[in-house]
């Protein structure tokens, strides 16, 4: 699920983002921090400098191949998605994009704080958000976001974010898949 917010909230939250952006990128110490969550080292696809987050994106790929498809399809790509837990109460997921540059398209997802096996699966479906961007070369901005989510998707009217939130069949299908996916792992019978 991914946000459009009113413009005082949006351009607080842009500036909020790029901030983000550059620290993540520019300052050494916390780009190391941002280990590789899978094979490419030129170039990981999913960053995060959350520990649990990417034990829990390496158990995931594991076990899902549901997840580890969505991996893949990202490191074809020039999405590079940045993960973040907020922490419990936060809203469930979210994705906002950050920024278009250098020939790379930056997300950042935002999670809420769950349980081992449901938080991988809200990867997933976050994660089969950015595929979407990925296959959308159109989408480089947060404007041009909107306009394909219009498209493709549909207005989570149960969100609890500000603003209009948008969601698709494909993202609760994946998330739903890896879930079954991990609960098939854990109890085989």
């Amino acid at each position: 699920m991914f946000t459009r917010h009113s413009t005082n909230m949006s351009t607080r939250h842009r500036a909020r983002s790029f901030l983000l952006l550059c620290l993540l990128v520019a300052t050494p110490s916390l780009s190391m921090a941002a280990e590789p969550i899978a094979e490419n080292p030129r170039r990981p696809p999913i960053r995060s400098t959350d520990r649990r987050l990417r034990s829990l994106l390496e158990e995931g790929l594991r076990t899902s191949p549901t997840l580890r498809a969505l991996v893949a399809r990202l490191h074809a790509s020039d999405v590079v998605v940045y993960l973040q837990c907020d922490g419990p109460g936060a809203p469930d997921g979210r994705l906002t994009f950050l920024s278009s540059v250098g020939g790379y398209r930056y997300v950042v997802v935002r999670m809420s704080r769950f349980a081992r096996m449901q938080q991988i699966a809200m990867m997933a479906h976050e994660l089969q958000h950015a595929v979407e961007i990925a296959e959308t070369p159109a989408i480089v901005d947060g404007e041009s976001l909107v306009r394909e989510y219009k498209r493709i998707g549909y207005v989570n009217t149960w969100s609890t974010l500000p603003g209009v939130a948008f969601d698709t069949q494909a993202a609760v299908r994946a998330g739903e898949q890896v879930l079954k996916e991990l609960m098939q792992e854990a109890f085989p019978y």
